[in-house]
């Protein structure tokens, strides 16, 4: 199993910094900083522990906060980068927003080190346009680091990020963004303006639908790449649209031979082998997306499904093929496993074709 994340937060990374503000201002005690958070970091996950960080950073530092922000951003430019980088940004999150002009400034410089995604959040809540203007100058950026944060920062469902209402109730606040972003020469950039529109898709899919559909349809069309990115929860859906986008096959016409789940019994950590046969019974050539859904069983004994992607497959009339996926049951930092029977459908296109199932040992 690898290491949890919070790990990441350790006494070397507190001694680095540290270090390296003890070197900035005289009045910075790098002992007690230290200890001070090794203390608590025993009961502490991961986001609590980069929090500390920053809290305890805003209590030893300078109380002027532009002038600790100086600090910080100088920290940041000497070369603290990665995890250790990231209490930084949350600094400007937690104790900033009083200061927008100031901790805006500071974001650019701070994102190339790790990404202002988190930290941005509430100035898009309390400073909405002033933010905006940095978002529109930042996607002329010439890192990629910054013209990624305003795609990234303005996700509307930003993982492990503070809902920010403006962004839910206007995707127009991102799409503009976007539309400058769609041709960016990073692959890092077009994947985040593809993770943005994912994002809208879940309540405005009709809304990327057009959007992607002008983008693909210009003289210099957007990386089919990017759009199958930005399609694929709508795919998973069997969203006609997104299908018929990306030149899929909206309507299956097949028979399924088979479908199997074996060994019908396992415990966490064991694997699972999916088997699928199926035979076209369409007139036409048909490309097919396939998916298989997990039902999870939760801790109340209610199932919760979850889909993955298994494959894309052409077939022409009368054509047979035989699919199979191999998966490891374990827990995820998404998911636990509870023991129980657990079904597996067979999707194609968005619609179920075939069922089957395992049992997870009470073991487990």
């Amino acid at each position: 199993m690898p290491a949890p994340l919070k790990d990441n937060f350790d006494r070397q990374t507190v001694e680095l910094l540290a270090d390296q503000f003890a070197r900035q201002y005289d009045g910075f005690d790098p002992d007690a900083f230290t200890e001070a958070l090794l203390d608590e970091f025993p009961t502490l996950e991961l986001k609590d522990r980069i929090n500390l960080i920053a809290d305890r950073l805003a209590s030893d530092l300078p109380a002027d906060y532009e002038s600790a922000l100086a600090m910080v951003v100088q920290v940041a430019e000497d070369g603290v980068d990665g995890w250790a980088a990231w209490p930084l940004c949350s600094f400007v999150e937690r104790h900033g927003v009083e200061s927008p002009v100031a901790s805006l400034d500071a974001m650019a410089p701070l994102t190339k080190r790790w990404s202002c995604e988190f930290a941005i959040r509430p100035f898009l809540q309390t400073h909405l346009e002033l933010t905006r203007d940095y978002l529109r100058e930042w996607v002329l950026d010439p890192d990629e680091a910054v013209r990624r944060l305003p795609s990234e920062g303005t996700r509307p469902l930003l993982p492990w990020g503070p809902k920010v209402p403006a962004l839910l109730d206007d995707p127009e606040i991102g799409l503009e963004l976007l539309r400058a972003l769609r041709h960016d020469e990073s692959a890092t950039v077009r994947r985040s303006v593809a993770n943005h529109l994912n994002d809208v898709a879940k309540s405005e899919p009709d809304l990327v639908i057009d959007v992607l559909t002008q983008w693909s349809s210009e003289p210099e069309p957007v990386d089919e790449r990017m759009v199958r990115h930005a399609l694929r929860t709508l795919i998973k859906k069997g969203n006609p649209g997104a299908l018929a986008l990306l030149g899929f096959t909206t309507e299956p016409d097949v028979t399924v031979n088979q479908f199997t789940c074996q060994p019908g019994q396992i415990s966490l950590g064991e694997d699972i082998d999916l088997t699928a046969e199926l035979t076209s019974t369409s007139q036409q050539e048909q490309l097919l997306v396939i998916d298989f859904i997990i039902h999870h069983v939760r801790a109340t004994g209610a199932t919760s499904p979850k889909v993955f992607k298994w494959t894309t497959e052409r077939l022409a009339p009368a054509d047979m093929v035989r699919l199979s996926k191999r998966r490891r049951i374990q827990t995820a930092s998404t998911r636990r496993y509870h023991a129980g029977e657990h079904r597996v459908d067979l999707q194609i296109a968005g619609e179920v074709v075939a069922s089957t199932h395992f049992n997870l040992d009470e073991s487990s």
